[in-house]
């Protein structure tokens, strides 16, 4: 058993370190208090090869896998979690499904996806595990060649600004309950509204939005795979997209041990640092241990996937531990800062605010051991 970086590893971990020093870091600050989705910063996250990074080079991509995509990720919400999550909803919930269901549909769309030409945003698919069609909040009718789309979509990570999205719907069918399908919709298609989220917890700078659409006439050739098939899609989305959604919690927990044991270092109290007095140096201990566990946890279920081994069980323990830490380990950071810990001008608030945004969304339906 082998746990250290490959060489290519180390220059992602190096190159990306490098980037979140130099262009996230000093910029997070202010886009989360603007809620403002950077376009231009992920415009040079796709120069740099990062949208392409897990897929084969054969295919356009960079062929880095997921088991380098999820250091990519880590190290991103380590300085800007919106910024990450806007990266996973792209990859992950955009696309992975065109990539693996999108050979009719989605397939001219892949290339810009994968170079990051166009960016996605993907619908929070219903969790997997055998909930009723009417779990999707869309529903689709049958019309000629196409499909009229009508309903709400709610919470589209990178919908203010994205090119495409991906969403799921109910389509209509007389005696076919189990008709769901998935859909690529393009922005500024009639019937489209796009509705920005503001005043949020967290994850304020990811462009989250909500999406109606009244009478929005789709094409064949907008089906992802085929009618019937997406709650399927949905189910593998998320047996993908959850470690995912765990290497941004352990991004987090990984943020704030690094902020609190630099703080703790240099503060002293009673005539030494105060990470020499033994309830925060048990504190940090603990926020160690956790950040360490989740980011083994999500590099074994991206592993997984690279092998083409099972992927949803250790994907959905990596997202249920890492959520949980992200959250412990941030409130721990808050309380070693003190009253800093309390103030906007360090980064601890925006990663305890973030980590409960990414909890938030574990709890949407996400946990399930199979899918």
């Amino acid at each position: 058993m082998r746990f250290e970086f490959t060489e290519e590893q180390e220059m992602i971990c190096d190159m990306v370190r490098d980037f979140v020093a130099k262009e996230v870091e000093t910029k997070a600050e202010q886009l989360d208090e603007a809620e403002a989705f950077d376009r231009g910063m992920f415009d040079r996250m796709a120069a740099l090869g990062f949208t392409g990074l897990p897929w084969p080079e054969s295919d356009g991509g960079a062929g880095g896998g997921f088991a380098s995509y999820v250091l990519l990720l880590e190290q991103l919400s380590g300085g800007c979690a919106s910024l990450g999550a806007a990266l996973w909803t792209h990859v992950q919930l955009v696309t992975w499904p065109v990539y693996r269901f999108g050979q009719h549909g989605g397939a001219k769309q892949l290339q810009a996806l994968i170079e990051g030409r166009k960016l996605g945003a993907g619908a929070l698919p219903p969790r997997p595990g055998g909930l009723p069609p009417l779990a999707f909040t869309l529903a689709a009718k049958p019309d000629g060649d196409g499909y009229v789309l009508d309903g709400t979509q709610e919470f589209v990570i990178n919908g203010t600004v994205a090119d495409l999205f991906l969403v799921y719907a109910n389509v209509e069918g007389e005696g076919e309950p189990e008709r769901t399908a998935a859909f690529l919709v393009e922005r500024g298609m009639a019937g489209l509204q796009v509705r920005p989220v503001t005043q949020a917890l967290g994850l304020r700078s990811s462009g989250m939005a909500h999406l109606t659409f009244d009478r929005c006439r789709l094409s064949e050739g907008q089906l992802i795979g085929s009618v019937g098939q997406g709650a399927a899609i949905a189910g593998e989305t998320w047996a993908s997209a959850r470690y995912g959604l765990a290497a941004l919690a352990a991004g987090i927990a990984q943020g704030a041990l690094k902020a609190s044991l630099a703080y703790a270092k240099e503060r002293t109290q009673f005539g030494k640092p105060i990470a020499r007095h033994q309830a925060v140096a048990f504190m940090l201990a603990e926020m160690c241990a956790a950040a360490e566990a989740s980011s083994l946890l999500v590099r074994q279920a991206a592993w997984n996937e690279d092998k083409g081994l099972g992927h949803a069980e250790p994907s959905a323990r990596a997202l249920a531990f890492a959520a949980d830490a992200a959250v412990g380990s941030t409130t721990n950071a808050v309380q070693i800062l003190g009253g800093y810990g309390y103030m906007k001008e360090y980064r601890v608030e925006r990663y305890m605010r973030d980590a409960k945004a990414l909890h938030m969304l574990k709890g949407m339906g996400v946990w399930a051991g199979s899918g």
